[in-house]
Formats: structure tokens, C-alpha cells, sequence
């Protein structure tokens, strides 16, 4: 018979560990933020939703045993360094053309905006660091749960899933409501700053992938 406390305890964990795992911000976070002082609280949710369904992909793939086979290539983990930061410098080329003309109109024209949702998944599915946060947590809190049936199993997962959306969703509106408070011009730089930043990493990421790849 299926407790119902176990069943409260699996969802309060499973809640409190993707909200709390999801606050540090990480490029897909960056660009997110980027997006909301930018364009609004939905243009930068948008980008949150794309990051949160890779990170479902990776917990399936993982839990398949998929990625520890891929892994066992040495060259994978380089590729998927120089390939995140090509990601993230092309992204943000984008965003700053995009910034370029938006600048020159007298409003900005949202829709045409590339896919944020899109831009969130390749963010966070080619960030070499995301598999590594889902094998530990496959290995550690996941594992306790899925001794206990797949029922817990299932609501501890789904209960991350809700709890990474629901700190994402704070954030956003944190963000888009701070930016109505200040003036425009600040928005603008501190938009500009998150996007140079982020390209910054991307050059990282390539440069570091390339030295493990060579070496």
C-alpha cells in the first residue's frame, strides 16, 4: 500500500531540489535574463522552458544508459565544449544585430525574434556541464527514489520538473518587473553586458574544447 506521506515526502523533495538546483544561473539562465530585460517576462520564460526540456531529455537519456556509452569516446566531451560555445558566440551575434535594428525603430518588433525557445535547448543540451549535474543526480537522489517503485520515482521527477519551472518563472518576473523600475538606458547596458558575457563564455568554451580535443 502506497503511503501517503512517502508520496508528500517524494514530491516536497523532488520540488525543493529542481528549484533550488535551478538558482545558480547558469548561460541558459544568462540568456534567459538577457531576454526578459529585452523583450518581456514570456520571450525570457521562453528561453527558460527550452533549458528545463533539455534537461528532461538528458534525465531520459541518461537513465538509459545512453550518455555513459557516448561518454566513453574521449574525444565526445571536447566536441561537446567546442560545440556549446559555438553555440552561445552565434546566439549572441544574433541577439546583438537583433538589438542593432531594434534600436533603429521606433518600437521594437518582437516576433522577429529567433526561436527563444530553441536557443534555451541548445544552450543548456550542448552545455558540457549538464550531463555531469544529471549523472550525479541520477546516481544519488534519484536512485533512492526509484528504489522505492516507479510511482516515486515518476513524482520525484515530475516534481523537479515543476520546481526548476516555478524558479524559473520567479526569476523572469523578478527580472521584466525590476526593469520597468529603471530607466531604459540602464536596461539597455545591463542587456548588452549579459550578452557579452555570455559570448565571452562561448570563446571560453571553444578554446577550452579545442585544447582537450588537441591534447
Amino acid at each position: 500500500m502506497i503511503s501517503v506521506f512517502s508520496v508528500a515526502q517524494a514530491i516536497a523533495v523532488g520540488f525543493s531540489y529542481g528549484f533550488i538546483a535551478s538558482i545558480p544561473i547558469g548561460p541558459s539562465g544568462l540568456e534567459s535574463v538577457s531576454r526578459s530585460i529585452s523583450n518581456g517576462f514570456r520571450e525570457g520564460f521562453k528561453v527558460s522552458l527550452g533549458a528545463i526540456s533539455a534537461d528532461i531529455v538528458y534525465i531520459i537519456i541518461i537513465n538509459l544508459g545512453i550518455f555513459t556509452i557516448l561518454s566513453k569516446n574521449p574525444k565526445f566531451e571536447s566536441l561537446f565544449w567546442i560545440v556549446s560555445g559555438i553555440i552561445l558566440v552565434l546566439s549572441n551575434k544574433v541577439s546583438f544585430k537583433r538589438k542593432k535594428t531594434d534600436h533603429n525603430l521606433e518600437k521594437p518588433i518582437l516576433k522577429n525574434t529567433y526561436n527563444a525557445f530553441l536557443s534555451g535547448f541548445l544552450i543548456t543540451f550542448l552545455n558540457p556541464t549538464t550531463p555531469s549535474i544529471w549523472i550525479v543526480s541520477s546516481s544519488t537522489i534519484f536512485t533512492v527514489w526509484r528504489h522505492h517503485g516507479r510511482i516515486f520515482f515518476t513524482l520525484s521527477i515530475l516534481s523537479m520538473i515543476i520546481g526548476s519551472i516555478s524558479w524559473f518563472c520567479l526569476l523572469n518576473i523578478l527580472v521584466s518587473k525590476g526593469v520597468k523600475r529603471f530607466k531604459s538606458n540602464i536596461a539597455n547596458h545591463t542587456s548588452k553586458f549579459v550578452n557579452y558575457l555570455l559570448f565571452a563564455l562561448g570563446i571560453v568554451f571553444i578554446i577550452f574544447g579545442t585544447y582537450k580535443f588537441i591534447f
